[in-house]
């Protein structure tokens, strides 16, 4: 009996664990793309997750040499892109930081690094 009950929640669980991690927006790709090197000082941010994401209360953080500075997300091609750009950036360091809220009202957070170069 204890045997079966054990069994019983084991089998519940596993049903529960797939929906669960689906829940938040995972980053699939972005450009640039981790570790990247770009040429120049304007650069064009896209992130592409997993599920819709909601750009009106997401955020995006540029943070670098000269410290950090909120970008101006707006929606990408689509309501799993998230997109920004920035047209001063100096040689150096950056990570950007993103914290989106998925449309089901779960929060992701992460970040991408990336060195921008002179042309």
């Amino acid at each position: 009996m204890l045997r079966t009950l054990l069994l019983a929640a084991v089998m519940a669980l596993g049903l529960l664990l797939p929906d669960t991690a689906a829940a938040h927006a995972v980053l699939v790709d972005s450009l640039p793309a981790p570790k990247a090197k770009v040429v120049g000082s304007k650069v064009e941010f896209n992130l592409h997750y997993n599920s819709r994401v909601d750009a009106k209360r997401s955020r995006l953080t540029l943070k670098g040499p000269a410290g950090a500075r909120a970008l101006e997300v707006r929606q990408g091609k689509t309501e799993a892109d998230l997109a920004a750009d920035i047209v001063t950036l100096a040689p150096g360091g950056y990570v950007l930081h993103w914290d989106v809220l998925s449309v089901d009202g779960h929060v992701s957070r992460g970040q991408v690094p990336f060195t921008a170069t002179e042309r």
